[in-house]
């Protein structure tokens, strides 16, 4: 077997493997006392920026496709963090709303990436720049499709 293909060796299997373990430590450290998968906490970071949000928006900041998003968001329901309600214009459009519940939490997990932060070790340098060059990376990606 030559070395291209020992997985060790493979941005895109380090990639997979550093995204796993990053949702991994989220939800053992923080999201599990709030019974959160990684995806819903995305979902309201945006809604605590901006409440409603069309799911369109959604959909397009997330990088998700409908799909996918309307289950999380319905199971988001159910958990009471969110409500969905039609656009009285057009009831195609379906607006998320935050409740009181998702309202209550935000100020428990405001500090929440600053923890995968310390448990990155790195330097202040080498995280801002491992942000930058992943952002770099897909921007280039998305531009291929």
């Amino acid at each position: 077997m030559t070395e291209h293909f020992k997985l060790d060796n493979q941005l895109c299997f380090s990639l997979y493997n550093a995204q796993r373990q990053v949702n991994r430590y989220y939800s053992n450290k923080i999201f599990k006392q709030y019974n959160l998968t990684y995806p819903q906490y995305l979902v309201l970071q945006i809604l605590w920026t901006s409440s409603p949000v069309n799911v369109k928006k959604l959909v397009t900041e997330l990088s998700l496709d409908t799909g996918t998003i309307s289950p999380l968001l319905k199971r988001m329901e159910t958990n009471g963090l969110i409500t969905r309600v039609r656009s009285e214009l057009d009831q195609r459009e379906v607006f998320v709303h935050l409740t009181d519940k998702s309202k209550e939490i935000q100020s428990h997990l405001e500090g929440a990436t600053d923890i995968l932060k310390e448990a990155s070790q790195f330097t202040d340098d080498e995280y801002n720049e491992f942000g930058k060059l992943l952002n770099e990376l897909i921007h280039n990606l998305r531009e291929q499709e």
